[in-house]
């Protein structure tokens, strides 16, 4: 067990009756042969404010309370700190304080022994999760999500006590703080190699069904067999999730981009049950790309991702549906070369808050997340070729005329500046026009020149036009 040998000669010179500790997560992943970089400290036994005041190294305050700190220490940079007044004699009460028995272990530097008052270190090697008391789930129900991603993390089953917690205090859920429910719904998401077995485990505690209706109507929501062998929208879900995290690890994302393809996965698919038809012997969920975006949107305002996570996962939910028809039309012929810029164009300049790698990531992972196996994914072949020859992101990102384009015409400042870009754009996208000239060109068709104001402020699109 690492020890920060600095800060334990300082304490023993500066507080002798204060004793210095290792403790949670770092204690219980050494206990299960994974040494975690990450270090865990307690001090009990010395007033907060006179450590505090007298402490030699970077310190900052975590949260609202000074009894927990963040301490920048030399050989472990910076580690979670907490600092209990009561003393040593006591520490076996406080464990009871904590949320899971493997969380209640602690390493004692100083005589070099291990303390585990609850058991926990025997809980671990039967890969059971206990509760540090009867009250922990009570104290704070926000630990049942805890309880769904250390199953899923190392993989463990909850004993039948805190399984009966668990029941017993469901119905606290829908009141936490949404902050506090998003960040365990990061930690569910990321830290697991299968965040699959955290959601399975939720449903199966009654979670999904109380919290998350846009989850719960997944279930049972059929699929046509011959494209979704799986099962029912919520299985494909669990598989996508899956296949989203593996992909992002394998491809070392960031954390928010992991983040981004993981909720696009969960999320993808709600809209299936609005859309879901049976047809003759065939099931289809057309335009439930679309119908998804109001559920997923519900579904985000619970919670505080962030602007920009939640609109990357509300891009994958809308867009996810066209790398494959647009691979499709490719295949089939349907597009010429330069339509097929232009159609990946203008997917890759709606994406807008998600990039290029993440979302074919996301794609593919909906394409692998079936129960069969794929050797490859066309789209990413196919759409990356077209990626590779042509500068494709460099003009989703920009227009093909601007404001000064237009002055150059004549044109003087004003709202139909706008109004002309807006048009040429869209004639763009209508493979009406492919470059500068051929925009140039379109607005001097349509400008009206024998009117005398015509290159002043009234030079805007003619009556009637579309825009």
């Amino acid at each position: 067990m690492p020890t920060p040998q600095a800060l334990l000669n300082w304490l023993s010179q500066q507080f002798p009756a204060a004793h210095l500790l290792v403790v949670g997560g770092s204690v219980r992943d050494a206990l299960r042969g994974h040494p975690s970089k990450d270090l865990d400290l307690e001090i009990v036994g010395a007033r907060p404010a006179e450590l505090l005041a007298a402490l030699p190294w970077p310190h900052k305050t975590v949260g609202r309370s000074f009894s927990h700190q963040l301490v920048q220490l030399d050989e472990f940079g910076w580690v979670e700190l907490t600092l209990e007044e009561q003393g040593f004699a006591d520490w076996e009460q406080l464990c009871l304080r904590r949320d899971f028995t493997c969380n209640a272990i602690a390493w004692d530097p100083k005589n070099q022994r291990m303390l585990d008052p609850l058991g926990g270190q025997a809980h671990i090697e039967q890969g059971l999760l206990n509760a540090a008391s009867t009250t922990s789930l009570c104290d704070d129900p926000l630990r049942i999500w805890r309880a769904a991603q250390f199953c899923a993390r190392f993989d463990w089953d909850v004993s039948p006590g805190l399984r009966q917690s668990i029941q017993e205090n469901l119905h606290h859920l829908p009141g936490l703080a949404c902050e506090r429910v998003t960040r365990e719904w990061e930690k569910l998401l990321l830290l697991p190699q299968r965040p699959s077995q955290a959601l399975s485990r939720l449903d199966d505690w009654g979670v999904i069904g109380l919290c998350y209706p846009e989850l719960q109507a997944l279930h049972n929501c059929p699929q046509d067999p011959l494209y979704h062998p799986e099962g029912d929208v919520w299985v494909h879900t669990l598989m996508v999730l899956d296949q989203a995290a593996q992909i992002s690890r394998e491809r070392a994302m960031s954390p928010e981009e992991r983040l981004q393809i993981c909720l696009g996965a969960l999320l993808h698919d709600l809209g299936k049950p609005a859309t879901t038809r049976q047809e003759g012997a065939r099931v289809t969920a057309h335009g439930h790309e679309h119908a998804g975006l109001k559920p997923a949107g519900e579904w985000l305002q619970r919670h505080s991702f962030g602007e920009p996570i939640a609109q990357a996962a509300l891009a994958c939910v809308a867009k996810h549906m066209r790398p494959a028809q647009l691979t499709k039309d490719i295949d089939q012929g349907r597009l010429s070369p330069s339509q097929q810029v232009n159609a990946l164009r203008r997917l890759i300049r709606d994406l807008e808050y998600v990039s290029w790698p993440v979302f074919i990531a996301l794609c593919e992972a909906d394409k692998r997340g079936r129960g069969e196996g794929v050797a490859d994914y066309p789209p990413a072949q196919v759409l990356g070729a077209l990626l590779e020859h042509h500068p494709v992101q460099e003009l989703a990102q920009s227009t093909l005329i601007k404001g000064r384009d237009l002055l150059a015409l004549g044109l003087v400042p004003g709202p139909h500046i706008g109004d002309w870009i807006e048009r040429v754009e869209q004639a763009r996208d209508d493979g009406e026009v492919a470059n500068f000239e051929e925009a140039l060109a379109w607005v001097r068709q349509r400008l009206e020149p024998s009117t005398e104001d015509a290159l002043g402020p009234a030079a805007c699109p003619p009556e009637g036009a579309p825009l």
